[in-house]
Formats: structure tokens, C-alpha cells, sequence
């Protein structure tokens, strides 16, 4: 793209994760970033940060849409996109422990936010994506939504969603790698960060495996550095270890 600005995005931004990354990318000075949060409260923070462009949307297919307008009339070029967006419980929901306690509502809502969220997110980004150089994209997704590693059942609806995501976002990567061979694509693992996602289920984590936001930022910079553009869709977690289908 002749006379583009390059930028990382990232969607999601008041996340525990999607913060420390940008606190992260922002410290290297590297370029500047793009920071996409629903509520402009959660994008108060970085407003003093001269490289820290806030956008708010609400995620609605009008707002993506004008969201993605803003950015290619920018010129925007693509260099690190991460969507950060998910959920694992709310009010009246929680993870389910057995097959009888499935509920529409809650089921609605976790696919909405952890599968059609970031696949409608990655949809009106494509042209740009087409466009940028060499793009990397993350897609937070969990080990947890590996067929292969699910050796304890339970949580149907959160599993279900996240091994939805990677089904789409294996289709998203063979799509790109027509329409741009140097894109990455990611379903990535970041461990457990210790975050209010996390918070309710950290009694039965190893303190030495709880991920603070910031060794977590830092290990998904790492992991997105050291990928390289092969056409396909990558499942690692945050050592850079693959994660069975």
C-alpha cells in the first residue's frame, strides 16, 4: 500500500490481555496502535498515549462496517492484529458440568461473543488484511476447545464455541492465503492470565502456571514474532507449543 501507515490493532483492548499488549507495543515504540473496546471508559487510559489511536464500536455489523471505512481512509496498512474478545460466564450462566444443564440463552450468548464476534470482527478487516504487507493475526482461543486434548468433558458450550472459532478460522486462513500468501493466522492458547475471566476458577490452577496480563502480553508478542506465513492456521499456545485439533 503506497504511502500507508502501518498500525497493530487491537480489538478488544479492555481486556486483561489486550491492555498489557498494547502497554507492551506502545513501551517499544515501534508503531502506533490501534485500541477497539466496546465502552470508551475502557479506552479512557491510553488517551494520553500519543500512539494510541482509541476507537469505540459496538460490535454491531454497522459499526464494523464504519469502523473498517475509518481505517482504510487512513490508509492503514495492517501490521498485527489480535481480537482479544470472550467470555466464559455471566449472570445465570456458568460453565456447564453436565449435558442436562445446557441452556439456549447461555448458549447464544457465549457463541455470540466467542465465535460470531471475532469471525464478524475478522470479516470487515479482510480487505485491509488483503491490502497490508505481511500481516500476523491472533484470535484468542483456548486449548480447551482441542477435540483431541478434551479428556474431561464438561463446559460444553465454552468448549463448543472455541473449536468453532478454530473450524472458522481454519476456512479464514485458507482464504487469505489467496487473497494475501504473506498473512498468519493464529488460534492462540494464551494460558491462564489472571484476569476477571479467569478469577472464578484459579482455585484449581497452579500458582506457577497463572499468567499475569503482562507475561501474557509478553509471551503472545514472542509467539506472533516467530510465526511465519505458511497459508495454514496455527493452534499454540503461549509457549509456542502446538495444540492437537
Amino acid at each position: 500500500m503506497t504511502g500507508s501507515q502501518k498500525r497493530d490493532v487491537v480489538v478488544g483492548a479492555g481486556s486483561g490481555i489486550g491492555c498489557a499488549l498494547i502497554h507492551r507495543w506502545i513501551d517499544s515504540a515501534a508503531r502506533p496502535v490501534v485500541a477497539i473496546a466496546r465502552s470508551p471508559s475502557s479506552l479512557e487510559h491510553f488517551e494520553p498515549f500519543d500512539l494510541v489511536e482509541t476507537r469505540v464500536c459496538d460490535y454491531s455489523d454497522e459499526a464494523l462496517a464504519s469502523l473498517a471505512e475509518g481505517l482504510r481512509d487512513d490508509n492503514v496498512a495492517i501490521e498485527r492484529l489480535v481480537i482479544c474478545n470472550g467470555v466464559l460466564q455471566g449472570e445465570g450462566y456458568r460453565p456447564e458440568r453436565a449435558v442436562n444443564q445446557l441452556d439456549a440463552h447461555a448458549m447464544h450468548r457465549v457463541f455470540e461473543v466467542n465465535t460470531f464476534l471475532p469471525m464478524r470482527v475478522l470479516a470487515a478487516l479482510t480487505p485491509l488484511l488483503k491490502r497490508s504487507e505481511a500481516p500476523r493475526i491472533a484470535v484468542l482461543s483456548a486449548r480447551v476447545g482441542s477435540i483431541g486434548d478434551n479428556r474431561r468433558g464438561g463446559w460444553y458450550t465454552y468448549r463448543g464455541s472455541k473449536a468453532a472459532l478454530n473450524m472458522m478460522l481454519k476456512c479464514a486462513a485458507l482464504e487469505l492465503r489467496r487473497l494475501n500468501p504473506s498473512a498468519k493466522v493464529l488460534a492462540y492458547h494464551p494460558g491462564t492470565v489472571d484476569t476477571p475471566l479467569s478469577e472464578p476458577f484459579q482455585g484449581s490452577v497452579d500458582p506457577s502456571t497463572l499468567l499475569s496480563p503482562e507475561r501474557a502480553a509478553e509471551a503472545l508478542d514472542k509467539v506472533l514474532a516467530e510465526t511465519e506465513p505458511d497459508g495454514e492456521l496455527s493452534y499454540l499456545d503461549w509457549r509456542g507449543d502446538v495444540i492437537p485439533w
